[in-house]
């Protein structure tokens, strides 16, 4: 069996390899290197839990998840269903400062956002019943002041102004009609033909939108690293708790946008 295709084989250096090929990575005491046989470009250490880890940084790309009207703008759908909009809000800082991360280290980054169909054909009734628990709460495509809910070319759908203006023409847009990035979207093919396998994900609902994007990026062996700070519910706090713990105990590393912005070079040991 040829020297990377064994399971668990000793790396020489101290570490153990997890996966097999170009998928590997090695694991030492004190980080988790996941990309071993790419090392052209930068290699960096990005600080994170439950491990730091390496990678380079043109492997990476930001996704930004659901920073619409609806979500965290006063008189939308999150607002007016009686959801702390305001608790949303708080992703804001975090989400422009992974932004500006991301454009320094010359990753993509991508817009993951509710953009349905005026006649509701794309959704079924568990989606449906997701944002109408009631008979007086006002449902997907339904009406609100602004215009309907989280539908295509509405108010609600739109990017609240303080991240929509850190957009860039040669961003990619990802519409979604479910929870998770992935599910019906082109996501998958993007990173695939991008040569993207590391996702730092930010935005909201931690614990919904965020949440399944984190967990199909894990089951596709993508690399999901939550941005803790730049990543908000309206959800009562455990929620989000539940999210982080999960997340770097099962799905991934978790990080801030402070050490986003910040990974250290990295110097490749001998024998990688």
């Amino acid at each position: 069996m040829g020297r990377f295709r064994e399971i668990y084989a000793d790396t020489g250096d101290g570490g153990v390899q997890l996966g097999a090929s170009a998928d590997r990575w090695h694991l030492y005491e004190d980080h988790v290197h996941l990309s071993p046989h790419h090392t052209d470009g930068q290699l960096v250490r990005f600080d994170a839990e439950l491990l730091p880890f390496v990678d380079n940084l043109n492997r990476g790309a930001l996704a930004v998840v659901d920073m619409q009207n609806d979500f965290c703008a006063p008189g939308g759908w999150t607002d007016r269903s009686g959801l702390d909009y305001r608790a949303c809000r708080e992703a804001i800082p975090g989400v422009r400062r992974a932004i500006e991360a991301a454009r320094r280290h010359d990753m993509f980054v991508i817009w993951i956002y509710w953009h349905n169909r005026p006649d509701l054909r794309n959704l079924g009734a568990p989606t449906l019943f997701s944002f109408k628990h009631r008979r007086d709460q006002q449902g997907i495509g339904e009406e609100l002041d602004n215009g309907s809910v989280l539908t295509a070319g509405s108010w609600g759908a739109e990017l609240v102004d303080e991240v929509k203006s850190h957009m860039r023409d040669d961003d990619i847009h990802v519409e979604k009609v479910r929870m998770s990035g992935f599910y019906g979207t082109h996501l998958d093919q993007v990173l695939r033909t991008q040569g993207i396998q590391t996702l730092f994900v930010c935005g909201v609902n931690a614990d919904q939108c965020v949440s399944t994007t984190l967990e199909d990026a894990y089951f596709r062996d993508y690399n999901p690293v939550l941005i803790a700070d730049a990543t908000a519910t309206s959800s009562p706090s455990y929620c989000k708790d539940a999210v982080v713990f999960n997340t770097k105990q099962c799905w991934g590393f978790v990080t801030t946008s402070d050490r986003f912005a910040d990974p250290q070079p990295y110097r490749p040991r001998s024998g990688t």
